[in-house]
């Protein structure tokens, strides 16, 4: 149910759900949406209450949400040739999992909402995101080196990123700058 609070003169809309939970929950999505959760036990007044404790954080989440969906996308490869791009880094670093007993994976590619891409190291598949056509190579081949590693470590352990280092040793920069590109909101 959708409701409304007055943060500093401002008025805020909010999804109010009831729901079996020990807490108020306070989420903002990406795109600016406020979702507010709690148990049905729990009064109006507490509720407004809660949130204006959140006053700050949630006006300056909503500005944060605001800037981020008005950034313009730039597109460092066009559709046509990410695909290309990504399968000749597959080719640059298969030779070092080759050498790990690693056998070619089948590529493939799709636009995903959440991921740069995954591994399916049991099928042998790793899936890229064609939005990383908006990512600069190094950031591609950081992805592209992550998920060859998934066949020698396929969780995120110590052991996967010192691996990743091996090959990648300023792996970290490059995540970071990936992490600034928002999947959220690139063109379909």
């Amino acid at each position: 149910m959708i409701k409304e609070i007055n943060l500093k003169e401002k008025t805020i809309k909010y999804d109010f759900q009831q729901k079996n939970v020990k807490n108020i929950n306070l989420r903002i999505k990406y795109d600016g949406t406020i979702c507010v959760s709690a148990n049905r036990r729990v009064t109006q007044r507490d509720i407004d209450v809660f949130l204006r404790s959140k006053e700050d954080f949630i006006l300056k989440a909503l500005k944060k949400c605001a800037e981020k969906n008005n950034e313009p996308c730039c597109e460092y490869f066009r559709q046509d040739e990410i695909r290309d791009v990504i399968l000749k880094l597959c080719e640059k670093v298969y030779p070092y999992f080759k050498e790990r007993s690693v056998k070619f994976p089948m590529i493939k590619f799709r636009r995903m909402v959440s991921q740069w891409g995954n591994c399916h190291y049991q099928k042998g598949v790793l899936t890229f995101n064609l939005n990383l056509m908006y990512a600069p190579k190094e950031c591609v081949e950081y992805v592209v080196v992550h998920e060859f590693t998934h066949f020698l470590h396929p969780n995120h352990s110590k052991r996967f990123y010192d691996e990743m280092a091996k090959i990648l040793p300023d792996w970290k920069c490059r995540r970071q700058k990936l992490k600034e590109i928002s999947l959220r909101g690139l063109a379909d």
